[in-house]
């Protein structure tokens, strides 16, 4: 009779997540992330060649599951400013609660993992494109004028968004980004 799985490997990954942002990559032992997912040994193995492979598959299960779907709020916005403070106020909320899985493996890895690059990378360019089509749609609407150079205004945006999680990552800090967010729409007021 064949046995059952008994995981769901996406509910490992949730599980894992807590104690990977807390000690990251090198702080965390297999032996220790076995014991609190429930993820046993052969099946690990099975899944992934490494711990490596493990931490890659998390960072994407991460971007997937709580990164990407905060570009809700560009979808839903009455205005690019509506749209970006909101998204910034659930990302803050998401990474000072929890820190930034992202962040902490770039940090970590980045310089020799070529998966953590890529998937960094991509990452920060959906975001980057989000923030193109919120302030594309504010123009059209005439929110903001036609001679904002929205790929600019974006990419800084996207640079905020980064800043934010390693500030976050160095200070473990929760200042109220609200106004400087909004300040960067007052070139459109």
């Amino acid at each position: 009779m064949p046995q059952t799985k008994k995981y769901e490997l996406e509910k490992v990954l949730e599980l894992a997540l807590p104690l990977a942002i807390k000690l990251g990559y090198r702080g965390c032992s297999m032996a220790v992330l076995i014991k609190e997912t429930g993820f046993n040994r052969r099946a690990f193995y099975l899944h992934f060649n490494n711990k490596e492979d493990f931490f890659e598959a998390l960072l994407n299960h991460y971007l997937q599951a709580h990164l990407l779907p905060l570009n809700q709020y560009f979808h839903n916005a009455t205005s690019a400013a509506q749209g970006t403070v909101q998204y910034f106020t659930k990302y803050q909320e998401l990474i000072q609660t929890k820190g930034c899985l992202l962040t902490k493996l770039v940090v970590e890895m980045g310089f020799n993992n070529a998966a953590i690059q890529h998937q960094a990378r991509w990452f920060y360019d959906q975001l980057q494109l989000a923030f193109i089509g919120l302030l594309e749609r504010a123009q059209q609407h005439k929110h903001i004028p036609a001679s904002v150079n929205i790929e600019q205004q974006a990419l800084k945006l996207t640079c905020l968004a980064q800043g934010f999680a390693v500030s976050n990552h160095i200070i473990q800090g929760n200042e109220d980004v609200s106004l400087l967010i909004e300040s960067i729409f007052e070139v459109g007021a």
